[in-house]
């Protein structure tokens, strides 16, 4: 029997503090100091990165048995490779991979909802996978506030559902919200418009 250490527990619903949801006009919490806002918001991807649990059982495929899942019971790909699970080539022959590392890039996008948390788009894990040709410029202008993204339009598989909720994560169950939705209201380094 194999034996490993559980990633992480899951964090339950959309991840805001009572606070936030009553009262929007409550004081920010204090946000530490940090060099950057990549060193900053690379904590919260960090942390989301690492979410995941093993579940034995839940595959035909004893090799994808074992591997972490997300909740609603698939391979949490991400997880897998920061746990090292897995470590894939960037092509079938090595001669043929490609050189370029992943791009260290943290993306805040304020969530329209006030309720919402706040997403953080990490072009690290992403380009982990894929070439930045695979989403620029066909998918998403490669410019701060040119791509005018909606949930609804994801849901119908523009954005970032040109790929999630098909061959990358789904959107549901509701904790799949936390893996994109992760800062909270007032705890991000922007000006946020929804206070």
């Amino acid at each position: 029997m194999l034996t490993f250490t559980a990633i992480s527990i899951l964090l339950l619903g959309c991840g805001e503090s009572l606070e936030v949801l009553v009262n929007p006009n409550a004081p920010q919490k204090k946000v530490e100091e940090f060099k950057n806002s990549d060193d900053y918001y690379d904590k919260f991807f960090n942390e989301i990165k690492h979410r995941a649990s093993i579940k034995e059982g839940t595959s035909e495929i004893l090799a994808l048995d074992v591997m972490p899942k997300d909740p609603s019971g698939n391979v949490n790909w991400t997880a897998a490779v920061v746990g090292g699970y897995i470590d894939p080539r960037g092509a079938i022959y090595e001669e043929e991979a490609a050189d370029e590392p992943p791009f260290n890039l943290n993306i805040f996008m304020e969530a329209k909802v006030p309720l919402m948390s706040n997403v953080i788009f990490p072009h690290s894990v992403h380009t982990y996978w894929l070439s930045c040709n695979n989403c620029h410029p066909k998918i998403f202008i490669p410019e701060a506030g040119a791509n005018p993204i909606t949930m609804d339009e994801i849901f119908q598989g523009q954005w970032c559902g040109r790929c999630h909720g098909k061959v990358a994560f789904t959107f549901w169950p509701r904790d799949n919200c936390v893996r994109c939705h992760a800062i909270l209201k007032g705890q991000s380094l922007e000006k946020e418009r929804w206070r």
